[in-house]
């Protein structure tokens, strides 16, 4: 049931050219957020950044927001530190995008924990190391990261601890991350909501009692701390 494992890490989106034709369409708002954005505006930079990501105003363009996330990024600018991380775990340059989110982890970015507890988690571009990734995931979940809990709850439940399968502890993380999931984390709680019923016929009433007072009862410790902010569905 554990086993497959839900660990959704965001990629930079494969984009067409811009052409240079276009920019005389480009919106006023865009052209004053292009100026600000080579002026160093750290913030600028990652809006832009992710309007060539997104398509969001102008056309998509990954070579442009990859562009403006690492001039973001290399100011300090956390979201973009773990943009640029999960671009290059898409090309599959895990080490590389390891660096990145060691950078934004150490902001107390949750999701670049959380994705970096990945890394570590599955081997990719470092030495597999299943504590190092349950710490890790640990920490993300304390800063309020719903996929982290989801994914503590999996280690759990498929006896990735050292230990056999908890499916009790698994329970408890299961909710947990199905409460503090947003409404923009749609396939997470599509999981949470599938398992939750699976668990409730495994567990004795006694435990599904526990499971959810212990679930209920906690809230993030270090949620106030996180540099970036759950996002809820438009």
């Amino acid at each position: 049931m554990f086993v497959s494992i839900l660990r959704k890490v965001a990629a930079v989106a494969l984009a067409i050219p811009l052409l240079a034709s276009a920019q005389a369409d480009l919106s006023a708002e865009f052209q004053d957020l292009l100026e600000k954005a080579k002026s160093g505006d750290m913030s600028a930079q990652f809006f832009l950044a992710n309007a060539f990501d997104s398509g969001r105003g102008v056309p998509r363009n990954g070579k442009e927001a990859m562009r403006w996330y690492k001039a973001a990024a290399e100011q300090g600018h956390a979201e973009s530190q773990n943009s640029i991380g999960s671009g290059l775990q898409a090309e599959k340059k895990y080490s590389e995008a390891l660096i990145w989110y060691e950078k934004a982890a150490k902001q107390n970015h949750a999701l670049a924990t959380n994705n970096l507890a990945y890394l570590y988690d599955l081997g990719l571009g470092v030495t597999q190391d299943r504590q190092r990734a349950f710490s890790l995931y640990s920490r993300a979940a304390d800063l309020g990261g719903a996929e982290a809990m989801w994914n503590i709850a999996n280690m759990y439940g498929a006896g990735q601890l050292g230990q056999p399968p908890d499916l009790v502890s698994a329970c408890i993380w299961t909710l947990r991350a199905g409460k503090y999931a947003t409404s923009g984390e749609r396939q997470l709680l599509a999981e949470v909501n599938r398992v939750t019923p699976m668990l409730e016929r495994r567990l004795s009433s006694t435990q599904m009692s526990s499971c959810r007072k212990e679930a209920e009862s906690w809230s993030p410790p270090q949620a106030a701390a996180r540099s970036d902010q759950p996002r809820n569905a438009q």
